[in-house]
């Protein structure tokens, strides 16, 4: 099983996304570590006494619909990938991504935010006030899940061709990687998407959602966590969250068997010059 993501920040919000496409020659190897699901966390909540105006909580089926709505709007309308190729978010990822979104958050790691209103300084419910935030994570094994369902399961060159171009990037980032024989395990946390609304940026809600994805991924007993980051600032908030990059691509030389190149202007025009693939062992 080899996993693949991308991730963006603007330096205020912040975007992640992971997909995992599943390689038929991969090795089933049993070592340390679990496989199953995250049932003691599906209904996590957590309240911050230094971010007292968010609720944050595992997401849940009624939330797949505003969740959705929120990534179309503040991820796949940023990320630098999807912008240099002029990604129209409705036609490529509106009819796909809330059938992944009900897959990704069966494994009980995936967190919502929403904004406290004033008049709810009490209330214990997470289902309070907008969405301001979202990071979704998945769990990646050695063994087939038969119900896996990912980005490659949605994305054709032929109905999709800028997603397509994107997850051909997020292929080549992870290929050869081996994490699961690199840190002998059988299952890694990948950190899928997390989203900042920039309205909220410079408030610690990009570094706080990763460390409480840190923090779920020791309650599963899962010790490894990856991302892949396509832009700078996405590499700088995981280097700062204590990530190290693993591999590294880059956007001026990546080319497809065709010779086209779609990131090249991108890398010349914009700070973003390398997807990098960000790792980090949680002993």
């Amino acid at each position: 099983m080899v996993s693949s993501g991308y991730v963006s920040y603007n330096g205020e919000g912040v975007c992640f996304l992971e997909v995992v496409k599943s390689q038929p020659n991969d090795p089933v190897v049993k070592m340390k570590g679990t496989m199953t699901r995250g049932d003691s966390t599906l209904n996590w909540t957590y309240r911050d006494s230094d971010l007292p105006d968010f609720c944050f909580r595992t997401i849940q089926q009624e939330d797949v619909s505003e969740v959705s709505d929120f990534l179309l709007k503040h991820f796949f309308a940023e990320e630098p990938l999807g912008q240099s190729l002029k990604l129209d978010p409705n036609e490529e990822v509106r009819p796909w991504l809330p059938k992944m979104l009900e897959h990704e958050i069966r494994e009980g790691l995936s967190i919502v935010v929403r904004r406290r209103p004033a008049s709810d300084e009490e209330s214990t419910s997470g289902d309070v006030g907008e969405v301001v935030a979202v990071c979704l994570n998945d769990v990646e094994r050695t063994v087939s899940d038969p119900e896996d369902v990912n980005i490659f399961s949605f994305v054709s060159r032929d109905s999709q061709p800028n997603m397509w171009k994107i997850t051909r990037v997020l292929d080549e980032l992870v290929a050869d990687a081996d994490l699961f024989n690199c840190y002998q395990i059988e299952a890694l946390v990948s950190c899928q998407m997390l989203c900042v609304d920039p309205h909220f940026g410079g408030r610690g809600l990009a570094q706080k959602l990763i460390q409480l994805t840190e923090d779920l991924t020791r309650t599963l007993d899962y010790s490894l966590i990856i991302s892949e980051a396509t832009s700078e600032f996405s590499a700088r908030a995981f280097l700062k969250a204590g990530f190290h990059c693993q591999k590294t691509l880059q956007y001026d030389t990546f080319a497809f068997d065709d010779g086209e190149q779609p990131f090249r202007q991108l890398a010349s025009t914009s700070v973003h010059k390398t997807a990098r693939l960000m790792v980090k062992y949680i002993k």
